[in-house]
């Protein structure tokens, strides 16, 4: 895994994430259609998409 993947927040916002930098990844409140993406310091990023969309594109990044 390295390099950087393209995702959107919900609200429709371009969010770049650094694939090497990715610890879990949950689905956020409030439903099946936003996830977080935690980093190493326990920072978290919502970003659109439900979990199996999410790791897709974090594996193939």
């Amino acid at each position: 895994m390295n390099g950087y993947v393209e995702f959107h927040s919900p609200e429709g916002d371009p969010i770049v994430v650094n694939v090497d930098r990715v610890n879990f990844v949950r689905r956020f409140r409030g439903g099946n259609d936003a996830s977080a993406v935690n980093f190493e310091k326990g920072n978290y990023v919502v970003v659109k998409g439900n979990l199996a969309a999410v790791m897709k594109i974090l594996q193939h990044g």
